[in-house]
């Protein structure tokens, strides 16, 4: 399964470093694509995380793995983390520290309660959706990790990690024995 991610993984980043702004919408097509997805993801993911019951943020099915709480939370650094890195002002009242992988461990340690995780997946989409918007030169390239890319592969990034993070907490609360809320009417 990790070779899967991976591989699909890379298939994106290739697809994304080499997709040009287009005459017929260039970047702002590209800002409105991705943010329209982010919006409906996040909905997704939001009201999952509301869905659960607070007694079962703590769990995971493995010790490996991130508990419930910290798949959110992860998400969460990703989304108040990355833009910065790529030119946005950081969001307001966020300590993010001078090492970021730190923060987001102890965002995922300590922030665990379920309204103060819901609340902060809110605020973090909120954040990036505005952030995202405010970049400019998409095809300026920017080094977080890996090899320098241009901002623009750092959009479809942002966006295959929240979904690949919903996918992760779909499939842990089915296990759970609940079922996502906009698949219930169709079950």
């Amino acid at each position: 399964m990790r070779y899967l991610f991976k591989g699909m993984f890379l298939v994106l980043l290739a697809l994304c470093t080499t997709l040009p702004a287009t005459a017929d919408g260039g970047d702002d097509a590209l800002k409105a694509a991705v943010t329209a997805n982010l919006e409906e993801t996040a909905k997704k993911l939001i009201a999952l995380a509301e869905a659960a019951p607070e007694d079962m943020y703590g769990w995971r099915p493995t010790v490996e793995v991130r508990t419930l709480s910290e798949v959110y939370m992860h998400v969460v650094s990703a989304n108040l983390m990355l833009p910065g890195a790529l030119g946005a002002a950081p969001p307001e009242g966020v300590e993010i520290g001078e090492n970021p992988i730190a923060t987001a461990k102890m965002w995922e340690e300590t922030i665990t309660s379920k309204d103060e995780v819901v609340a902060k997946l809110k605020e973090s989409f909120a954040y990036l959706t505005e952030a995202l918007g405010s970049l400019e030169d998409l095809d300026a390239e920017v080094q977080i990790f890996g090899p320098p890319q241009p901002k623009r592969a750092y959009y479809m990034i942002l966006l295959g990690h929240a979904h690949e993070h919903l996918g992760q907490a779909i499939s842990y609360t089915r296990s759970m024995g609940l079922v996502p809320p906009w698949s219930q009417q169709a079950e």
